[in-house]
């Protein structure tokens, strides 16, 4: 007997909301005029959804997982770096097998004030328009 058991949790973040940030996220860097990597995680730094625009630089992936990696573990927007002696600040995080990347264009993502995941936005114009995409892309959770 091949029983299909759901671990989903309906508090947690879907593939489907995943990937409507995704969509959000991109077509506002689309409104910009810039092209960016968008990367949406759960809680524990894990990939949900995914997607590199065409044209945005073959390193932007990682920024955008990275971001999102960051701004999953520590509940904050993922420009904050931890305190030295803080548990996250002394860890090596990695979701992904990439590291957690502490700059400007990650969000954290609550639901009812629980964090469900993160968005991270990584391009090749400046932080505060990778900032821009990812708040449009979380306004649903922000």
């Amino acid at each position: 007997m091949n029983a299909h058991v759901s671990m989903v949790d309906d508090r947690d973040l879907t593939l489907e909301e995943a990937t409507a940030i995704v969509r959000r996220a991109v077509t506002e860097a689309c409104r910009l005029g810039i092209t960016v990597s968008v990367a949406v995680c759960g809680p524990q730094g894990r990939l949900v959804a995914f997607s590199k625009m065409d044209g945005a630089g073959c390193m932007s992936a990682r920024g955008a997982i990275g971001k999102a990696v960051a701004s999953a573990i520590s509940g904050e927007p993922s420009e904050i770096m931890p305190p030295p002696g803080d548990d996250l600040y002394c860890s090596v995080v990695e979701g992904e097998g990439t590291a957690a990347f502490h700059e400007r264009g990650g969000i954290p993502l609550r639901r009812d004030g629980t964090l469900i995941g993160a968005i991270g936005v990584y391009g090749e114009a400046s932080r505060e328009q990778d900032r821009a995409c990812a708040t449009v892309g979380a306004a649903t959770y922000g």
